[in-house]
């Protein structure tokens, strides 16, 4: 005894295939009702008995028309106007049963009711005056190969409650038709609303794996997925962590990883926000470059890298501060270096694998710059330090012998940006024994606003009256570390003197 377990499954039909299938199904009955309305006239003897020819036509034309769309579907050889066209020569086969009916009045308007609705609700005013068009001539035409005369005849009262009877099944049928129609649309909705979701959350996933401009790029069509590279002129920063082999060492793993993803992560943050492109992470090492895939001009490119660069020494102070509370007694210094010259970018590897990266010498020498560098150091080629040098402080520190270069680079050290640099200063790093202070303006969020500044207001007052302070306060872009007992007093003004300006540019900056 089969049971419901081993019945096959029905293969599954998307809610359009359905759809087109129901509608089939009402095609069908409208030739039915026509057939039928004729079937009863030649039984009442009211058209002579060679009329059934066509019954059987009227019968077999919608058989024949689903075959054709069958086959050709299955080849996918069905024009793309195929269904217009066989709601037109629906209308002509329905103009010639209103001949074969002789014009009777009640059949004759169930027939054109039935097939001029559908015309009208299918494609609208112009298919419609095209279907009455084929209607008028396939009327015309059978009228005068059968010789009938084109007037009104009238039939039995039970042919024309036949016809009305035809008429509301059809009416019937087609409401449910569309109510089916309407329940697979918000079938077919729900899936590609489900679809839509499934792409956006399979496209978030995959972006973690490239950089954002590509990623952008990339799905607003502006850059294809294909191999091909070009020459251009980039600004090239590498940097990594001094020792970060030995500290590996030190460290448990659990510490290690999390230190490391929250010192790229915070590396990141301030790259994505400069507007730089990260080409990948080795390790502790980050590299990053600007210029593609958008610019903003060469001078502008390279002074965006240089002020990446100082803003992601200033802030591992903060991380520095933060790890020691954490137990990480190593002390943790980043070496930066930056080169700016002709490289070629684009995508390496194959049609299946590819790699967005840059290729050339001068990504050798950004590379060897950084090797170089001490620990908390930028240095920068000659090159960048020309396009620069009137936005940035920087200090001319002689000459390296970097490997695969047969003369000595010519370096300079970043160290700080212009007062004339442009734009407001957003972050404040200040440490020193016993006092800790660190802010981002852009990231410090209005509903901690009043809590900062309760912060300094008390720490700053308790520091005037010589009361003892230990305070590790933290926000969301903002860090303040304040122990008293290991302050000395000949810092205690400056450092109150900071804490009054920090206070000053929260209140105007950070708006309520």
């Amino acid at each position: 005894m089969s049971t419901s377990k081993n019945r096959p499954r029905k293969p599954y039909l998307d809610p359009m295939e359905r759809a087109r299938r129901l509608s089939n199904y009402i095609r069908l009955l409208a030739f039915v009702v026509a057939a039928t309305i004729l079937m009863a006239g030649v039984g009442l003897q009211l058209y002579p008995s060679h009329y059934l020819l066509g019954v059987a036509g009227l019968l077999a034309y919608p058989l024949l028309v689903q075959t054709l769309v069958v086959v050709g579907q299955r080849k996918d050889l069905l024009p793309e106007h195929f269904s217009p066209v066989v709601m037109q020569l629906d209308a002509a086969i329905i103009g010639v049963a209103c001949a074969l009916l002789h014009f009777a009045v009640v059949p004759s308007l169930v027939l054109l009711i039935i097939v001029h609705a559908n015309a009208v609700s299918s494609g609208g005013l112009r298919p419609w005056l095209l279907n009455v068009l084929m209607t008028l001539g396939g009327a015309a035409l059978a009228s005068l190969l059968l010789g009938v005369p084109p007037s009104p005849t009238t039939v039995p009262l039970s042919v024309s409650v036949l016809s009305l009877v035809g008429l509301g099944l059809y009416v019937g049928a087609s409401s449910f038709y569309a109510n089916r129609q309407a329940q697979f649309l918000r079938q077919a909705q729900i899936r590609v609303r489900e679809q839509q979701q499934q792409a956006v959350e399979m496209s978030r996933k995959l972006a973690k794996y490239l950089p954002p401009q590509i990623w952008g790029s990339l799905f607003s069509g502006k850059r294809d997925a294909k191999l091909e590279t070009r020459r251009k002129r980039l600004t090239v920063f590498f940097s990594d962590i001094k020792g970060f082999s030995a500290i590996s060492e030190e460290l448990p793993l659990d510490t290690l990883t999390r230190m490391l993803n929250t010192y790229l992560s915070e590396m990141t943050r301030i790259a994505l926000r400069h507007g730089g492109t990260i080409d990948k992470f080795i390790g502790d090492a980050v590299m990053v470059f600007f210029g593609d895939p958008k610019s903003e001009g060469a001078q502008e490119d390279a002074y965006r890298c240089a002020a990446m660069a100082i803003e992601m020494q200033q802030h591992m102070r903060f991380l520095r501060q933060r790890w020691q509370r954490e137990g990480i007694t190593q002390k943790l210094e980043i070496r930066i270096g930056i080169n700016t010259g002709y490289v070629t970018v684009g995508n390496f590897g194959t049609d299946s694998r590819m790699d967005y990266t840059i290729l050339g010498t001068d990504v050798n020498l950004a590379s060897r710059l950084e090797s170089a560098c001490r620990p908390g150091q930028v240095l920068i080629s000659e090159s960048t330090h020309e396009l620069i040098k009137d936005r940035v402080r920087c200090r001319n520190v002689g000459e390296v012998t970097a490997k695969g270069f047969s003369r000595p680079i010519p370096v300079f050290e970043a160290q700080a940006l212009k007062r004339n640099a442009g734009g407001k200063q957003r972050f404040v790093s200040v440490a020193t024994t016993g006092f800790g202070l660190h802010m981002d303006l852009e990231r410090i969020h209005n509903v901690d606003k009043n809590r900062i500044l309760k912060a300094l207001a008390r720490s700053a007052s308790d520091l005037k009256k010589r009361k003892t302070v230990a305070l590790d306060f933290e926000a969301e872009g903002f860090a303040l570390h304040v122990h008293s007992e290991s302050l000395p007093d000949r810092d205690r003004e400056k450092v109150l003197d900071v804490m009054g300006k920090a206070a000053a540019k929260i209140q105007q900056q950070v708006r309520l």
